[in-house]
């Protein structure tokens, strides 16, 4: 995963940021980080559990494998539905099928 931070692509979506790389395997790989500057552990924990069920429900959409990286680097300021990382991360999957689609 060392390889995403070093040669991969970055795109920001507002909350949540992704770093990405086309994938040499047959699957992709997803990794979820959180900084403690977003706030205590219990906070930083619910919202790991938040983006890696909205993985899950929509990884499916993802046409070419990748490694992407979702990063959560900014305390919110207002607290975060279950509804906005579900959309977050379905255009973050839209973003990464147009990125594949060009290449």
């Amino acid at each position: 995963m060392a390889r995403i931070f070093q040669y991969g692509d970055y795109q920001g979506l507002g909350l949540i940021s992704i770093k990405y790389l086309a994938s040499p395997s047959s699957e992709s790989r997803f990794l979820v980080t959180v900084s403690k500057k977003v706030g205590h552990a219990p906070l930083r924990n619910r919202l790991k559990r938040l983006l890696r069920e909205a993985i899950r429900h929509h990884r499916h959409q993802i046409c070419q494998p990748a490694d992407v990286c979702f990063m959560i680097t900014k305390k919110p300021r207002r607290p975060v539905e279950q509804t906005y990382i579900e959309s977050t991360v379905h255009q973050a999957f839209q973003f990464l099928n147009a990125q594949t689609a060009e290449n």
